[in-house]
């Protein structure tokens, strides 16, 4: 049997699947693009579709958060909000990327459950805000984060704003990403560190 038969199988025997793959690829058509062979399991929540691009063969758990906010912002911010996403990347269920600047991630990136990805933050954390709410404050970034090639980042770890990982690293699990490493190295901790070159 070929592949499409297989499938077709599937389906039928479970219909949840096939309505969770109808309700993606109606949604996706409101990104500003989507490559082939793209899918997203079940409660997946996306805000400004029209500020995120994902290519080729991504795959996203349950639970998938891509949420580009161009309100809400400080005015010191001029840019477009951008969340970026390569060919072949995969993220398991719980994935969270927020975005008022730029997130790019690049291409054979794998993240484990509940990996979080900023660029922002609620408020300066200056004095003149401690009377505000966090969640009335401006949301403001530091600085675009970006992902470089075939980096797997580990269960529950953070990266946070204005942070470049390299290409081939490694990020523990739990790990609070606030600096940017090169490429080829193991990073762990809170906030993370490096611990190993790959060579």
């Amino acid at each position: 049997m070929n592949d499409k038969i297989i499938k077709a199988i599937n389906y039928l025997f479970h219909p949840q699947k096939l309505l969770i793959r109808i309700k993606w690829k109606v949604f996706s058509r409101k990104l500003k693009y989507v490559g082939k062979g793209t899918w997203v399991g079940k409660n997946f929540s996306i805000k400004g579709a029209e500020y995120i691009s994902i290519k080729n063969d991504f795959i996203g758990g349950i639970n998938l958060k891509l949420h580009a906010y161009d309100s809400h912002c400080g005015k010191h911010l001029n840019t477009i909000p951008q969340i970026i996403i390569g060919n072949n990347v995969t993220f398991t269920d719980g994935v969270y990327i927020s975005s008022i600047n730029k997130v790019e991630i690049e291409d054979g990136v794998l993240c484990g459950g509940n990996v979080f990805i900023t660029d922002n933050f609620h408020g300066k954390s200056e004095v003149d805000e401690l009377d505000i709410r966090p969640n009335d404050r401006l949301l403001y970034s530091k600085g675009a984060v970006h992902i470089g090639k075939n980096v797997w980042i580990g269960k529950n770890a953070c990266i946070m704003p204005n942070v470049i990982i390299g290409d081939n690293c490694i990020v523990g699990a739990n790990a609070v990403v606030t600096k940017n490493i090169p490429p080829n190295c193991v990073v762990a901790g809170v906030p993370a560190k490096i611990i190993r070159e790959i060579k």
